[in-house]
């Protein structure tokens, strides 16, 4: 068997090798550290901070940060460390629901465009190049503007925007394993079509789809600001990231920490996707020892 066919065909990372590379690096140990800060204050940002994110507290309107509000509070007096906890909730389900959503797809389209070949590769491919063709932002705007702002519909654009990265790998892939000793050997022994592409096909593909997974993430969480920052994402009350950003527009020369803070939280999240995604790439390298 040849080189490539080796590496893609290898066996799965040992469990030594994911602590070494995830734990043992300082970029990707920072990395974890981050996506695990972000998903512990999506999940227990409530009971760590339990004021509600909702209560106005008209005593303490644009209070700057001090003892009983550690990141001030807002134009309605609202605490600003509930709302960001709060927050990470939704722009991490977003980005979780919307990624995992276009992964499903697109590895789906490119398994069948990849091994069937002809008309079926070519309506396939022809129809995600349709997508890929207009800018990702503005095409996540055109569908949360047609569909009306809610967080279904941000999730839903945020994932066609990226359903053809996810097609375009698993192509790819797919005609590289598809031509390997391995699956012509399944083919001449008579498995069918659908156990070859779940089986064997797929387990060896999957790693580049996760890897982009993870990077898209934090793209995914960037998208979801904006659209939220326009008016057209999470609709308030509901606190997010971008839609805090939106009301700090407003009282930036009186009250700048209500900028700051929902932005370094963007910030903090998405830079911890990106590491994590660096140190996944790192460990699927075949050419990493």
């Amino acid at each position: 068997m040849n080189a490539p066919a080796t590496a893609l065909a290898e066996a799965p990372v040992s469990a030594r090798r994911w602590r070494a590379t995830l734990l043992g690096r300082p970029r990707a140990a920072m990395g974890v550290l981050l996506v695990g800060l972000a998903c512990l204050c999506a999940i227990a940002g409530p009971f760590l901070w339990p004021l509600d994110p909702n209560a106005p507290d008209f005593a303490a309107i644009l209070s700057p940060p001090g003892p009983g509000h550690p990141f001030g509070t807002d134009d309605l007096g609202r605490d600003v460390l509930a709302r960001i906890l709060n927050g990470s909730s939704a722009s991490l389900l977003v980005g979780l629901v919307s990624v995992a959503g276009a992964l499903l797809a697109g590895t789906l389209i490119g398994l069948v465009a990849g091994y069937f070949g002809g008309w079926a590769d070519t309506l396939l491919m022809r129809m995600m190049d349709v997508i890929f063709a207009f800018p990702s932002i503005l095409l996540a705007l055109a569908i949360t503007a047609v569909l009306g702002p809610s967080l279904g519909n941000a999730v839903l654009a945020i994932a066609v925007v990226n359903l053809p990265v996810f097609a375009r790998i698993a192509r790819a892939q797919t005609l590289v394993v598809g031509q390997l000793d391995f699956v012509e050997a399944r083919r001449a022994l008579g498995f069918g079509t659908a156990d070859i592409l779940l089986r064997t096909v797929l387990p060896n593909i999957t790693a580049p789809l996760i890897v982009q997974g993870s990077l898209l993430f934090a793209s995914a969480i960037i998208t979801e600001s904006y659209l939220s920052f326009l008016g057209l994402g999470v609709q308030p009350p509901t606190p997010t990231w971008g839609n805090m950003l939106r009301t700090a527009i407003s009282f930036l020369d009186l009250a700048p920490w209500l900028a700051w803070f929902p932005g370094i939280a963007i910030f903090v999240t998405v830079l911890g996707f990106n590491l994590l995604g660096d140190a996944l790439r790192d460990l699927f390298d075949p050419r990493e020892g």
